[in-house]
């Protein structure tokens, strides 16, 4: 059990950092198409992103997560990272999907944004190190090029607790001032 909350811990952690990769279905309530207020952005203040990749896991900021790791979003060189803020288990005896809460932060030299997340882990096959997250990030703040930042980013992907790695695919729209 204590290993299953670590994985599904460090999973969403990375996760929400770098935006998962790999096959999984997502839940319900969680997927699919942008809000209509991220999809009606003027595009010359929005930029679509497009991640994958795999990010290592660890502890910063007293709490789990995704190690910031290097990416590009709107052309601007950055690190993104994130950190489990609150995390149940489904089922009786919490044997089920992990719901997860957690922020990403974007950090680069043009400015930063902010997201607050929803994720779900569920196990993926008989390996109990091993469990797929889906992700719903909200941009919720932003500074410098990402001024009254808005959008959503969807993730999907592999936790793996035996190599400390998540493999990550996130794809959304961030709107900033600058951009």
């Amino acid at each position: 059990m204590f290993r299953r909350q670590a994985l599904v811990l460090i999973f969403v952690a990375v996760c929400a950092t770098s935006g998962c990769g790999g096959p999984a279905a997502a839940p319900t309530g969680l997927a699919g198409s942008l809000s209509s207020s991220t999809a009606s952005e003027a595009a010359e203040r929005c930029s679509n992103v497009d991640l994958e990749g795999t990010a290592p896991l660890g502890f910063f900021d007293g709490a789990l997560g995704a190690v910031p790791t290097p990416v590009t979003i709107a052309g601007i060189e950055g690190m993104l990272g994130s950190v489990i803020t609150s995390m149940s288990a489904s089922g009786a005896s919490g044997q089920g999907a992990q719901h997860i809460t957690l922020r990403h932060d974007f950090v680069s030299s043009a400015g930063t944004f902010r997201t607050d997340d929803r994720a779900v882990c569920a196990p993926a096959g008989s390996d109990a190190n091993v469990c797929r997250v889906n992700d719903v990030m909200e941009i919720v703040s932003g500074t410098g090029v990402f001024a009254n930042a808005s959008g959503q980013l969807v993730n999907h992907g592999t936790i793996d607790l035996n190599t400390l790695t998540l493999a990550y695919s996130a794809r959304g729209r961030v709107c900033g001032d600058g951009l």
